[in-house]
């Protein structure tokens, strides 16, 4: 009898650790990995895939289960993120549902123009960088394409992109417009915002640089704002980017409506896409400061003054000539 028992718990003891091994073999996920699913892509050659990337144990088990539970076609084409050693079941869950689909991670940056941004979200294989102009050139959105980090899944229409950046624009520029009394226009502010953008480096010097520009318009006298010759220029094929540095005498004279020192008044819309803090600076100037000019001082501020020969004078000992 006392054999009998102890050959009982040997038993049981084993049966416990088989079942913890085969739990740990079978069941216990591991890293998580980015599968790419092709469209087309047959059954067979999926489980080939994830057995390659440590996603499933077996192929023969996986196509059996997905032959007796599903087609290979209601396998969803795409990058999915799947852990190491899953569940053959939930690995086709998964792809079938697309709750697993990878989404990229993709930054655009204050101050951007919607050209930088097609850029990006080609570059990442997010969405055709040509629609998504398409889209904001027709609905004149410059300057409402929130700057900001998104999450977006492979190939993403343009639209939906363009709905979730203005959707972000709504939800975060737009209260600034009822928290402050302004009398310009949506678009004149966004104009102005976007100027500020390019211009301003320290977070400081923001309502500073919207004053001189506000001070300049309502005086009607021309913004001369550098980065409006830049956004005219467009592309700059020798420097391979975008907003060309070391404007020349002759970039100035350059024929556009966004010229604004060839043309009084504001260019015709955003020249880039500004965050909260330029809105705001808009909206919300330095008070009392009646500078008209200003000057970049190799440190990243600015030097203002109200007079022409000021401004003359400290560009003079900035720049040693």
């Amino acid at each position: 009898m006392k054999k009998l028992l102890i050959a009982l718990l040997v038993l049981i003891v084993l049966l416990v650790v088989g079942m913890w091994a085969a739990k740990m073999y079978f069941f216990s996920q591991g890293d998580l990995v980015t599968v790419q699913i092709y469209p087309g892509q047959t059954g067979r050659e999926v489980a080939h895939i994830l057995k390659q990337k440590g996603i499933i144990r077996s192929e023969l088990l996986f196509k059996l289960l997905l032959r007796i539970t599903s087609r290979s076609s209601d396998l969803k084409a795409g990058r999915f993120d799947l852990r190491k050693n899953s569940s053959d079941l939930e690995v086709i869950n998964c792809i079938k549902t697309g709750q697993c689909t990878h989404y990229e991670k993709v930054t655009f940056l204050e101050g951007w123009r919607s050209e930088e941004m097609a850029e990006a979200l080609a570059a990442n294989g997010i969405s055709d960088g040509h629609a998504f102009l398409n889209i904001v050139r027709a609905q004149n959105l410059e300057g409402k394409l929130f700057p900001s980090t998104y999450l977006f899944a492979d190939n993403t229409p343009a639209q939906k992109v363009v709905d979730e950046m203005v959707g972000q624009y709504k939800k975060n520029i737009l209260p600034l417009f009822k928290k402050y009394n302004t009398n310009l226009t949506e678009n004149q502010v966004l104009t102005l915002a976007s100027i500020v953008e390019r211009e301003a480096v320290v977070h400081d010097e923001r309502p500073k640089i919207a004053a001189v520009y506000l001070n300049r318009f309502y005086m009607g006298k021309r913004l001369e704002a550098d980065p409006t010759v830049q956004y005219a220029l467009g592309f700059a094929i020798n420097e391979n980017r975008y907003w060309k540095k070391g404007l020349t005498y002759k970039d100035l004279k350059v024929d556009s409506p966004y010229n604004t020192y060839r043309n009084e008044g504001l260019p015709p819309g955003p020249i880039c896409n500004p965050g909260v803090k330029s809105v705001e600076a808009v909206l919300n100037p330095q008070p009392d400061f009646d500078a008209l000019f200003f000057v970049a001082d190799n440190t990243g501020r600015h030097v203002f003054s109200k007079t022409f020969n000021e401004h003359k004078r400290n560009i003079k000992r900035i720049r040693g000539r």
